[in-house]
């Protein structure tokens, strides 16, 4: 049997152009879930559970609108039903010890090896989530590769207004991903972010490789590097804040001050 499943070993980078330059990176463990795969990944891989206590987890209620069914099924809304010989993969950092947070997890909807659409879907520190459904791709300069844009309307950095434009980039190899997410305004890109990796088959080996072996690369360390860069940027680039707006689009699908709607349960 053929998986698309894999756990990818690589990088995250951010590149501030301005008005302060600032740029950092730093070890990263993801992984690409296909949807499909994951009760049967549950069943071979000791160490990963699907929606049951385990070691590294994984929750349809963390994702999305948070409902507690398939994510698959919470997709409907944004990508409508795989077709034959299509699948999707959720780009993401399962739960390592109960714990993760992400600030952005992608849902790809392929078609064998060609990207068709994908959801972007991004989380704050304030406990806020956004969906960028991402439908009309174009085909980019290099093989294997996707782009897309949308304008920004959802608050994420206290560092950046709500000014300004989403260029997405998606480089899809067998065997390896770089996704890359920058922001223009007026025309100029004044800040780039991409996460690349390696990918491996999802086994308890590589699992125990790439993510037991580096639990500060998965999902334990993000919130106390998201910290640390934030106050270098404050006290020592001394850059200016901007408050978190009240959320008005119809894509943010949580927001931290209206009561969540009672989760559907499966």
């Amino acid at each position: 049997m053929s998986w698309h499943s894999q756990v990818y070993r690589g990088e995250v980078i951010h590149q501030r152009m301005g008005p302060v330059p600032h740029v950092f990176s730093y070890p990263f463990t993801f992984f690409a879930f296909d949807l499909a795969e994951l009760d049967r990944l549950e069943q071979r891989v000791s160490c990963f559970s699907h929606n049951r206590p385990g070691w590294l987890r994984l929750n349809d209620h963390d994702y999305l609108r948070g409902e507690r069914r398939p994510i698959a099924q919470q997709l409907l809304a944004y990508l409508g039903p795989e077709l034959e010989g299509q699948h999707t993969r959720l780009v993401t950092s399962p739960r390592l010890l109960n714990y993760a947070f992400n600030p952005v997890n992608f849902h790809l909807r392929m078609q064998g090896d060609v990207l068709l659409a994908v959801v972007a879907e991004v989380n704050n520190t304030f406990g806020d989530r956004h969906v960028y459904p991402l439908t009309e791709l174009q085909v980019g300069e290099r093989p294997h590769c996707w782009t897309a844009r949308c304008p920004k309307d959802f608050h994420v950095s206290p560092f950046n207004d709500m000014t300004g434009e989403y260029h997405f980039t998606f480089q899809v190899e067998q065997q390896a991903l770089c996704l890359g997410v920058d922001l223009y305004r007026d025309g100029e890109c004044v800040l780039k972010t991409w996460m690349r990796g390696t990918g491996a088959a999802v086994t308890a080996a590589n699992i125990t490789r790439y993510a037991l072996l580096h639990p500060f690369d998965t999902a334990l360390n993000s919130m106390p590097r998201i910290l640390w860069q934030a106050a270098l940027l404050y006290f020592k680039k001394k850059l200016p804040l901007y408050l978190r707006p009240l959320p008005d689009s119809p894509q943010t699908v949580i927001d931290r001050d209206q009561p969540s709607e009672p989760h559907s349960v499966v």
